[in-house]
């Protein structure tokens, strides 16, 4: 018996196979923690991502721009090579499979456009990414010892920061990706980051502080501090050594040339190191250098922290520090602020944990980075949980079904 070649007869199977096929999809890939151990890969007891019903009602729009945003700089390069690659492909296919002919400027300007509406979606899918607000996934700690820091990100005084991006804003957007203290570091300013003080709640654990810090660049090394001290007003090794901030060498940098310490209580040189930072860039140099920055760390005893870098662009938060301050809920800012310091000083390279999202952090070269977007779809998969799979088998149950009443209406109106 010869295969049916009905439109409305495939129309009508293609639908419920394909929703049937991403059951199967959602049941087979288990479930395993979105949120891991950046030293070990391994989850965190008591650490998971909490997702508002605004962000499971956006699923797919959320998770998508989540995964995104995730990535390094390498990844971007090789998911958008592999996207474009396969929009080649399937352009050819069409080209090639026979149908109603057309002139050839008639199909170069067909395929022309529709490379246009191609390359058009991806720009407006970045943009959607970068640009508008969504609902965030939030960090949940159940520990109530345990502080969630961020020790690098800035406002619109900075000259790369996005010009809507307020202080209270920053405020808001650490509040929504679960961040119970940020360190606002400005290019060569604590202005916003002082005014931003002045409205912290009285007691830390009653809402999401934020505290004063600066980025500069230090002996030929961008870092940020903690406080308003600038580092570079000690200008020679030979001052008597005195207070001193707590200085994080933040990547990309040039890690052969970390400021080493030069007086007993880690004044002149770093006493932390980023080994997560979570801008594209930030990400590649952690994906690739996660050895070198823990070889550092553990040689100089410094603290590993995780940074958003944040400027104002994007609603994702990737990593988190994570410390272990008893009875820090009930502290004012400032001796929340002094409680992180003298943590950092007399733990070193144990004072903080690292957790951030689950990501693929392999980094290929050469022909393997060209199917490295082929892991992509695994570690998205996995990381989603039972709430964010029925969101989305729910959504795509909704397309099928919009897509068959569309063909319906087209076949019903057909002359």
């Amino acid at each position: 018996m010869r295969e049916s070649k009905d439109p409305e007869v495939r129309s009508s199977v293609w639908r419920p196979v394909a929703f049937v096929v991403f059951i199967i999809v959602a049941l087979a890939v288990p479930v395993a923690s979105p949120v891991v151990d950046i030293v070990t890969g391994r989850p965190v007891p008591g650490v998971t991502l909490a997702h508002p019903v605004t962000y499971l009602l956006l699923a797919p729009l959320c998770g998508v721009l989540d995964a995104l945003t995730a990535l390094s700089l390498r990844q971007h390069i090789a998911f958008l090579g592999f996207a474009l690659s396969l929009f080649v492909i399937w352009r050819l296919f069409r080209l090639w499979r026979p149908t109603r002919r057309r002139g050839l400027l008639l199909t170069a300007l067909r395929e022309l456009g529709v490379l246009a509406l191609f390359l058009g979606t991806l720009v407006g899918v970045y943009a959607v990414g970068v640009l508008l607000p969504r609902p965030m996934a939030r960090l949940h700690v159940g520990d109530p010892d345990v502080v969630v820091v961020d020790f690098h990100s800035h406002t619109l005084l900075s000259h790369d920061g996005r010009k809507s991006f307020t202080a209270e804003r920053n405020r808001a957007w650490h509040r929504a990706g679960g961040f119970d203290v940020a360190y606002v570091t400005d290019h060569d300013s604590t202005r916003a980051a002082l005014d931003a003080e002045k409205r912290n709640p009285r007691r830390a654990g009653d809402g999401t502080v934020l505290l004063a810090g600066r980025e500069v660049v230090y002996r030929d090394m961008h870092v940020t501090t903690i406080g308003t001290f600038d580092p570079r007003t000690r200008t020679s090794p030979s001052e008597p050594c005195g207070p001193w901030p707590v200085v994080v060498g933040t990547i990309p940098a040039n890690l052969s040339r970390v400021p080493r310490a030069e007086c007993p209580d880690h004044g002149g040189g770093l006493s932390a190191i980023e080994l997560l930072d979570g801008a594209p860039k930030g990400l590649d140099v952690g994906d690739r250098q996660r050895d070198l920055i823990l070889a550092i760390a553990d040689s100089l005893d410094l603290a590993i922290v995780a940074s958003s870098d944040n400027h104002g662009w994007g609603s994702t938060a990737v990593g988190w520090s994570l410390m272990r301050i008893p009875a820090w809920r009930d502290m004012a800012p400032e001796q929340l602020n002094d409680a992180i310091v003298r943590t950092i000083r007399t733990e070193g390279r144990h004072a903080v944990e690292v957790v951030g999202l689950r990501r693929p952090r392999e980094v290929r070269t050469g022909l393997w980075a060209t199917v490295e977007p082929l892991l992509l779809p695994q570690t998205f998969v996995s990381r989603l949980g039972r709430a964010e799979r029925i969101a989305w088998l729910t959504w795509i149950a909704l397309a099928l079904w919009l897509s068959a009443l569309w063909s319906k209406k087209r076949r019903t109106t057909a002359p």
